[in-house]
């Protein structure tokens, strides 16, 4: 049984990670969220609550971006609960992916020992 709830709940968090992601870009007219891409959810167990995390274009303002997807999760939930069928949706947390910082740095790194210079 416990396979079947962690099958259901991945399914549900990459549908819900579907949807807000069109919504975010079909309908939240924010500046701040230009070019925002959700790159995952994780659901808690209870699946009443969702962190969602996104990534950002290297030269976003990522507190402005943040602030803003926090300011309108309440509007992307109201959007979310028409798309997807759930006795209740959850309730969004927005957290900023640095995964793709991250890789970026370690490449930086592996370029810098492989020409032999110091630490850039």
């Amino acid at each position: 049984m416990r396979s079947q709830d962690f099958s259901r709940s991945r399914r549900v968090a990459d549908q819900i990670g579907r949807e807000l992601a069109s919504v975010i870009v079909s309908e939240l007219d924010d500046p701040r969220v230009q070019g925002i891409t959700v790159s995952g959810v994780d659901l808690s167990r209870d699946l009443r609550h969702a962190t969602v995390f996104v990534t950002l274009h290297a030269d976003a303002d990522v507190p402005a971006a943040m602030q803003a997807l926090a300011g309108a999760s309440g509007m992307l939930r109201a959007r979310l609960a028409r798309r997807v069928r759930l006795r209740s949706v959850p309730l969004l947390r927005f957290e900023h992916d640095t995964t793709l910082d991250r890789v970026d740095r370690i490449e930086q790194l592996l370029r810098a020992a492989q020409d032999g210079q110091e630490e850039p």
